[in-house]
């Protein structure tokens, strides 16, 4: 009697990057459609509900060149960036020593890891009358904002990247001379580093929200403003101008860590190949 064998499966095929790129676009082109096809037929701009595709890329151009409370789109994006900059970099770099150090260093997590398990559980903008009051309205309020939010990521992440190494690893290295030090930098964290990196994308997309909130509550510049500004003047446009500013630039972001942390992570590659 005969057995049948199934083939292995194997993943679908990556498309190329043409083939990317049209499937990108065609996503686009179908939201706008039906985005201006609900405006048209539902009469939604009468109302001041919703404003058009063509009414958000006009108020997006006037944005460039017409000033709004002293600052064009460039200027109130230049200055948010600086805020999630500051506030994502001291984030990054602690967060990432903290989760090394809860990980490698049982008495520091004995110690650190219940205050740090209630603070991380405290949302960002419940710091953000704290922040005020420490720090003033400003760019270093907003930059506490945008750290609360990114840190915790960040050690977590870190942790279980060196928690989660492979002791024979670890134990090689004990017989090869390394000593604890020299182990977790040679060892750990190199083999750790995609599941670091991963806190640090996820810490981009949690800052950047945070920021804009912050923004919206107490900012009188940023992105987060442009849409309070055109909250409190009724006009759709002006707000989905500022929501739209606010995608592209951290989609645009998070690409630019996942580029600025490729050569960490270069080793990985292929090691998800089937044989």
């Amino acid at each position: 009697m005969s057995v049948k064998t199934s083939a292995p499966r194997t993943a679908p095929a990556t498309p190329g990057g043409a083939k990317k790129a049209l499937l990108a676009s065609s996503g686009v082109v179908t939201v706008l459609a039906v985005w201006w096809l609900a405006v048209a037929v539902f009469g939604l701009d009468a109302n001041h509900t919703l404003a058009s595709p063509l009414e958000v890329a006009q108020r997006l151009a006037d944005l460039l060149v017409t000033p709004l409370a002293g600052h064009t789109l460039i200027g109130h994006a230049a200055v948010s960036i600086a805020r999630w900059g500051v506030g994502f970099g001291v984030a990054a770099v602690l967060g990432v020593v903290v989760g090394y150090v809860f990980a490698w260093y049982p008495l520091a997590r004995a110690v650190l890891l219940p205050v740090f398990e209630v603070l991380r559980y405290i949302a960002p903008f419940a710091w953000i009358p704290l922040a005020i009051l420490w720090l003033q309205p400003g760019l270093a309020a907003q930059a506490f904002v945008v750290f609360v939010a990114v840190f915790p990521a960040c050690v977590l992440n870190a942790e279980a990247s060196v928690r989660r190494i492979d002791p024979a690893l670890v134990r090689a290295a004990a017989v090869l001379g390394g000593g604890t030090h020299r182990t977790l930098t040679s060892v750990a964290i190199p083999t750790g580093a995609p599941l670091t990196v991963a806190g640090l994308q996820i810490g981009v997309g949690n800052g950047w929200m945070a920021l804009m909130g912050a923004e919206l509550i107490v900012g009188h510049s940023g992105l987060g403003f442009v849409i309070l500004s055109g909250q409190q003047s009724s006009d759709p446009a002006l707000i989905i101008a500022g929501m739209v500013a606010i995608g592209v630039l951290g989609a645009a972001m998070g690409q630019v860590l996942q580029v600025a942390t490729r050569p960490f992570t270069r080793w990985t590659k292929g090691l998800g190949a089937k044989q």
